[in-house]
């Protein structure tokens, strides 16, 4: 099998930096401007994200089942990108769109548009990140990809998190809403133009397998497999903690702080720093098995995000550099999460002799959305508890569960997905046993 080129490389990372333009900033403004700027209360945000964020679980499992039934001349994954793209970019603007009306109509409008942007988001990133088990057989070359994958990734969340807020000012120019709806409107843009590239400069190399669709069947397969609930369990527990730490940030400048141009800095330190962990989580990869060195790392992250919370927020270089510490051990284990699904579907493939690589991602798609879904409603929950209100002076008491939402719920989180990981079964010894086995067998069938 031939290699991954140089240029093939090039495309599938413009595909998660595209796919990133949507993820960082619904990740990290969304729930800002819900509240701020929409109107939404916190409470009442926190459930729409947590609700919509788990309403496409159906949804994804049929994505996933149709994605492993497709047959085109451009493969099984990579069409999705093609024509999957533009209905994201318009459902991303729809989304950062305020609507003229009442508080219901308002509120049923971001419900809706909300829903519709997670399954079109699903639409374009499941195939997405299926598809590294379609061009390569290596998990290896699947781990050195997943991290250019993420070092594309923070590259954009680079670019989104330095220049967002700039952008609202410069387009809405005073107006939040119109400048909200701009930047979005040129995100969706670049984003469509990116998918595309990287539809056009893929090959998918492992040929699609005859088999009948039986749903249920590869469902129960998967489930029966100790890998794919692990996976799950680290996809949910690890995302929840990205959800509340993005989610809250910009609460934490604006009323911890007292300044929320002092967020741009912070995020472009958290961005280097997620860029430096994917280039050592790529060296230490080749060494050492993915599964010990993701261990270590989300313990060393828990350390940190704890000792976030006593940091002086008076002190602007102490939080940056704290934020890239964090974020340089953190990083390291992203690329190992998203080659980890790709193996995954090795093990569910030995174990029933069928592929399922789109129902594996969908399915752990489906766990890292819950995660998300439930790191917004966590945020929202503390935010209500701790009495914040929108545009106001806060609290000793708001501004204590800022901290803690900072350092110490995201820290419980990561010491979580530590006892998960030590559970994993797929250490690179079982995977090199794996393969040969697999080649055997895909030969033989076909």
């Amino acid at each position: 099998m031939s290699a991954i080129t140089v240029r093939e490389k090039f495309a599938y990372g413009m595909g998660d930096f595209a796919s990133s333009l949507v993820f960082q900033t619904v990740s990290t403004f969304l729930m800002f401007f819900y509240t701020d700027v929409y109107g939404l209360s916190a409470a009442v945000v926190g459930t729409l994200l947590f609700t919509a964020r788990t309403a496409d679980a159906v949804w994804d499992v049929f994505l996933g089942a149709m994605i492993d039934r497709t047959r085109t001349r451009w493969g099984q994954c990579r069409p999705y990108l093609l024509f999957g793209a533009p209905l994201l970019g318009l459902c991303a603007i729809a989304t950062f769109t305020v609507p003229d009306g009442d508080t219901q109509f308002k509120l049923c409008y971001a419900y809706a548009s909300y829903i519709l942007l997670m399954m079109a988001y699903s639409v374009v990133n499941i195939p997405y990140g299926a598809l590294p088990a379609l061009m390569t057989d290596d998990a290896r070359a699947r781990t050195r990809l997943a991290s250019w994958r993420m070092f594309c990734a923070f590259s954009c969340a680079i670019v989104v998190n330095t220049s967002m807020i700039k952008l609202v000012d410069y387009f809405g120019d005073g107006d939040q809403r119109l400048g909200y709806q701009s930047t979005v409107m040129v995100m969706a843009v670049a984003g469509t133009l990116l998918f595309w590239l990287c539809f056009a400069g893929t090959r998918e190399r492992i040929w699609p397998m005859v088999q009948p669709m039986q749903v249920r069947r590869d469902f129960r397969t998967l489930v029966a497999g100790r890998a794919w609930w692990m996976m799950a369990l680290i996809g949910t527990c690890m995302f929840t903690a990205v959800a509340i730490t993005n989610g809250s940030a910009m609460y934490y400048f604006r009323y911890v702080v007292g300044d929320t141009a002092r967020a741009a800095p912070y995020f472009l330190c958290v961005g280097l720093g997620n860029l430096t962990g994917i280039l050592i989580s790529s060296h230490l990869t080749r060494r050492f098995c993915k599964r010990k060195v993701m261990l270590l790392a989300s313990l060393g992250a828990a350390v940190l995000y704890a000792s976030f919370y006593f940091v002086d927020p008076s002190h602007p270089w102490a939080l940056n550099l704290l934020g890239y510490a964090i974020t340089v051990i953190s990083g390291i284990s992203l690329p190992i999460v998203f080659s980890m699904v790709a193996d995954t579907a090795d093990d569910a493939e030995l174990r029933s002799g069928r592929r399922m690589v789109g129902l594996t991602a969908s399915t752990i798609g489906f766990a890292i959305k819950l995660g998300l879904g439930l790191g917004g409603a966590v945020t929202g929950i503390i935010l209500t508890l701790v009495g914040y209100h929108a545009n106001a002076v806060q609290s000793p008491q708001t501004i204590e569960g800022l901290k803690l939402i900072m350092s110490a719920v995201p820290a419980i989180g990561k010491l979580v997905v530590c006892a998960i990981v030590a559970f994993y079964p797929l250490g690179q010894k079982k995977l090199d046993e794996i393969q040969p086995l697999l080649r055997q067998a895909r030969a033989a069938g076909a």
